[in-house]
């Protein structure tokens, strides 16, 4: 049965150098310092990370498949299926952060459309929050 997808794209500008931005995605332990929805990561035995989501009895798994110096990309199995990517582009004044995060749920008898209807924009609160902390963040604040 094909998945009901929700896909969040990003393009977000920032005072901070493209190496400081990807600080915040080299590893999923790495995300609760932007993102504040998540909790402190776990790093399992399979070399996958638990990342807990609050609020939410399901945890994101995710491991980094691409860590490069303008892109990381990330696979997340488990309840929570699918894919994201950020890039990082120098602009003149800071960073261009692009990207997406694509979650696939199974149908379920239906009730994949009902939770992607309740997930998305609770993942897209989540996304918006770290991109409001990261605009606001001067390249000086992020070296402490």
């Amino acid at each position: 049965m094909n998945p009901v997808t929700m896909r969040l794209e990003f393009d977000v500008p920032t005072a901070l150098s493209p190496e400081e931005v990807r600080d915040f995605f080299k590893t999923p332990s790495d995300w609760p310092r932007l993102f504040t929805a998540f909790r402190p990561a776990t790093l399992r035995k399979d070399g996958w990370t638990t990342v807990p989501i609050r609020r939410s009895p399901i945890p994101l798994v995710a491991k980094i498949t691409v860590d490069e110096p303008g892109r990381v990309a990330w696979k997340l199995r488990g309840f929570w299926k699918g894919d994201g990517e950020v890039r990082f582009e120098a602009v003149a004044d800071g960073t261009r952060v692009t990207g997406y995060e694509q979650i696939d749920l199974p149908r379920l008898l239906g009730l994949g459309r009902l939770i992607a209807r309740w997930a998305e924009p609770r993942f897209a609160l989540v996304w918006e929050s770290g991109w409001r902390r990261l605009r606001k963040m001067k390249p000086e604040a992020s070296a402490t």
